[in-house]
This record gives structure tokens, C-alpha cells and sequence, in this order.
């Protein structure tokens, strides 16, 4: 009986072992450090959260939430002084432009409109690189759920290469995070979501390693966040 359970343990060591590479193959962690700027992606609102945390800490003096459009009615949660006059903007905006950046620093909190290209990520990446290029930021964070970082490193890897930033990557801790390693492949969310991002970092590798050209071709067709 020993022996058996002995053999049961290892066999199910040896599908963990592979399973949870596969998910660290899609994460980067780098030290949460003080920066000029922290900005969070649009997706679950642990990010947003987490991010708050982050300023409250005093970890930067600003702070930009990247908010789609499912997640405005979201953002009462977090309480900002700036929900109501978000509310009226997504109001008297079509739908399929609903993509906002809140700002928040010491002298308030701000909302404005942005145009997102249609593949989400790749979109925050090309609207982040506008908000920087004329700002004197030089340091940055970039917040995310871990499964979601190489392919935002992967993206703004390549969308900032002409602005003298450093950007570091760093995750949402996995005690506020909806998704977590230890057994993801026993979550339908989670086995989801992993097999997505898998699809999409192989899906971005392949277009923005094309020419420019290319690249902006193929974004005006299909959707991905």
C-alpha cells in the first residue's frame, strides 16, 4: 500500500512539474522598486487595486489606470474621487471607443479618453507610448496579472524602443490575484486563461516581429486583451 501511494505521489509530481513550467514560461517578475510612473493594465480590477496600494505606499508620485469598457461601472470599488466624471464620459461615448486613462498624482485624479487600437494590449501599448514621449518620466511599472507580463514585456518591448525609458514588469501579488499557479489546470478560469495568453504571446511574437507596415495592416483586423 506504501509503495503504491509512494507511486501515486510521484506520478502526480511528474504532470505538476511540466504544468507549472508552462505557466512560469508566461510570467516576469521584477522588483517592486520606486519609479516615476506606474501604470496598470485594463483587464481584473486586482490590478487596479494593487496598483492603488502601490502609490499609497509611495512607491510613485503617479499613477495611470489603463480602464476598458467593461470596467468603468468596476471602478466605483475603488472609491476615486474621479468615478462620476468617468461615468459621464463613457456615457456620451460609442461603445467601441470606450477606453479610458485615469490619472492620479498629488494634485488629483483625471480622466481621459483614449484611442485604443484594436488589439487591446498592443493598443494600451501604442497609447502609453504617447502619454511618454514628451513627458520627462524615465522610470516606469507596469502592472498586470503574471500570466499577462512577457507578452506586455514582449509588446512594449517593441513599441518603446524609441523613448529613453526603463520599464520594469511587475505582477499582482497571488494572494490578491484571481489567477493563481498552484494547480491551475484544476480551474476552468484558469485553464482558460492560460491556454488564451498561450495562443495570443504566440500570436504576438509572430505579427509585431513583421515590418511596420505589416504590423499596422494586420491590427485593424481582430481583437485580442
Amino acid at each position: 500500500m506504501f509503495l503504491r501511494r509512494t507511486h501515486v505521489q510521484q506520478s502526480k509530481r511528474w504532470w505538476h512539474s511540466p504544468l507549472l513550467t508552462l505557466y512560469e514560461s508566461l510570467t516576469l517578475t521584477d522588483q517592486v522598486q520606486s519609479v516615476d510612473l506606474i501604470v496598470v493594465m485594463a483587464g481584473r480590477m486586482e490590478r487596479k487595486q494593487y496598483g492603488l496600494d502601490l502609490l499609497r505606499a509611495g512607491l510613485t508620485p503617479h499613477l495611470l489606470l489603463s480602464v476598458g469598457r467593461f470596467e468603468v461601472s468596476k471602478m466605483k470599488c475603488l472609491e476615486l474621487p474621479c468615478f462620476e466624471e468617468l461615468l459621464r464620459l463613457r456615457d456620451k461615448t460609442r461603445p467601441d471607443e470606450r477606453h479610458f486613462f485615469v490619472n492620479l498624482d498629488r494634485s488629483g485624479a483625471r480622466v481621459h479618453k483614449v484611442k485604443i487600437a484594436r488589439w487591446n494590449t498592443y493598443g494600451e501599448a501604442l497609447a502609453i507610448h504617447d502619454y511618454l514621449k514628451d513627458s520627462e518620466v524615465r522610470r516606469v511599472m507596469i502592472v498586470s496579472t503574471d500570466i499577462h507580463l512577457r507578452r506586455v514585456e514582449f509588446t512594449f518591448r517593441k513599441v518603446l524602443q524609441d523613448i529613453p525609458v526603463e520599464v520594469v514588469y511587475c505582477p499582482v501579488p497571488s494572494t490578491l490575484s484571481s489567477v493563481t499557479e498552484d494547480c491551475w489546470w484544476t480551474r476552468a478560469d484558469d485553464r482558460r486563461y492560460v491556454l488564451n495568453e498561450i495562443v495570443k504571446l504566440a500570436g504576438y511574437k509572430v505579427i509585431l516581429s513583421m515590418p511596420a507596415p505589416a504590423v499596422r495592416w494586420l491590427t485593424q483586423f481582430g481583437r485580442t486583451s
